[in-house]
C-alpha cells in the first residue's frame, strides 16, 4: 500500500512539473485574446453578455485549461515516471557492479602482493584467506579471483582440495568456516586441508577415486 502511494505522489509529482508554466501560458494566450476582443468591439460584449458570463470566461477558462494540462500529464505519467525509476535503479546497479569489481580486483591483489613477498612460505589459499577472501559476496568473486591468482602465475587457491572435498559451490561458505572456526589458522600450515576432509566427511561427498591432487597438497605443505 505504501509503494503504490509513493508511485502516486511521484505521478502528481511529474505531472505538477511544469503545470505552473501551462497554465501561465494559456491563461496569457486566453486573457490577450478576450482583451483584444473587448478592445475592439466593446459594445458588442456589454450588449450581449452578462457581467457573470464575463467572470466566467475571463477566470474558469484559464483554470479549466490549466486543470485539463494537468490531467493530461497525469494520465501519461506512468511511462516517464517507468523510465525515471528505471534509470534510478540502473545508477545504483551500476555502483554496485562496480564496488563489487573493485573489491575482487583489490582482493586479487593482496593475495598476489602476499605470493609474491613470501612465495617459499605461503600457499595461495593462505594468501587468499590473508586477503580477506572470507569478505566477497558470492562464490562467483570467489572463483573470479582464484582465476586471476592462477592466471597470474601462481597455483590456483583449492588446488588439491576441489572438486572433490569443497565443490566450487561452497567455496565462500568453506572460507567463512576457516576463518571463524576454532582451532583452525587458515593463513599457514595444513589446517585448512585437514578442514577441507572434515567439509567433505561433514556434507556427504564421496571421497575422490583420484586423491593424488590432494595428497601432493599436503606433502607441499608439509615441506614449507
Amino acid at each position: 500500500m505504501r509503494s503504490f502511494l509513493t508511485y502516486l505522489a511521484e505521478r502528481c509529482k511529474w505531472a505538477s512539473k511544469g503545470t505552473g508554466r501551462v497554465c501561465g501560458w494559456v491563461s496569457l494566450i486566453v486573457g490577450a485574446t478576450l482583451a483584444v476582443l473587448l478592445w475592439f468591439c466593446p459594445r458588442w460584449f456589454h450588449d450581449h453578455i452578462s457581467d457573470r458570463i464575463n467572470a466566467f470566461i475571463l477566470v474558469l477558462i484559464p483554470l479549466l485549461a490549466g486543470a485539463s494540462a494537468f490531467l493530461v500529464r497525469w494520465l501519461v505519467s506512468p511511462y516517464p515516471i517507468y523510465m525515471q525509476i528505471r534509470r534510478q535503479l540502473e545508477t545504483v546497479t551500476d555502483a554496485k557492479k562496480e564496488e563489487r569489481t573493485k573489491a575482487v580486483q583489490g582482493c586479487f591483489e593482496r593475495s598476489a602482493a602476499l605470493l609474491k613477498q613470501h612465495s617459499s612460505v605461503l600457499l595461495s589459499f593462505h594468501a587468499l584467506s590473508r586477503a580477506e577472501g572470507y569478505r566477497l559476496e558470492s562464490n562467483e568473486e570467489v572463483a573470479e579471483v582464484c582465476d586471476l591468482i592462477h592466471a597470474a602465475g601462481y597455483d590456483h587457491p583449492f588446488e588439491g582440495i576441489m572438486p572433490g572435498y569443497v565443490p566450487e559451490k561452497d567455496w565462500l561458505s568453506f572460507l567463512k568456516y576457516v576463518k571463524h572456526a576454532p582451532n583452525i589458522n587458515p593463513e599457514e600450515g595444513k589446517d585448512y586441508i585437514d578442514a577441507a576432509n572434515r567439509w567433505r566427511q561433514e556434507h556427504g561427498y564421496p571421497l575422490p577415486p583420484d586423491d593424488a591432487g590432494y595428497v601432493s597438497l599436503v606433502e607441499r605443505t608439509v615441506l614449507r
